[in-house]
C-alpha cells in the first residue's frame, strides 16, 4: 500500500532529536540558498537547525542523508 501523504506538504513540530531523511539535491540548494552554517556544520531548514548524522549512497545514484534537529 502506497503512503496516502506523498506529496503533501506536513507540518511537523520538530524537536530536538528527531531525525529526517533528506536528499543530496535539497542539502545542495539549501547551501546554494545561504542555508548553511559552515562553521557550526548545521543547516537552518524549517525554523530548526539540523546536523548530518549518516549518509546512504544509493546503487542507481544520488545520496540521502539523514539529519538530526539540535539545539544549537
Amino acid at each position: 500500500m502506497s503512503n496516502p501523504f506523498d506529496g503533501l506538504n506536513v507540518l511537523k513540530d520538530w524537536k530536538p532529536g528527531d531525525t529526517r531523511e533528506i536528499p543530496e539535491a535539497v542539502l545542495k540548494k539549501a547551501r546554494l540558498d545561504g542555508l548553511f552554517d559552515s562553521y557550526a556544520q548545521v543547516y537552518d531548514l524549517d525554523g530548526k537547525r539540523w546536523k548530518v548524522r549518516d549518509q546512504i549512497s544509493r546503487a542507481m545514484g544520488g545520496t540521502t542523508y539523514t539529519l538530526v534537529c539540535v539545539n544549537e
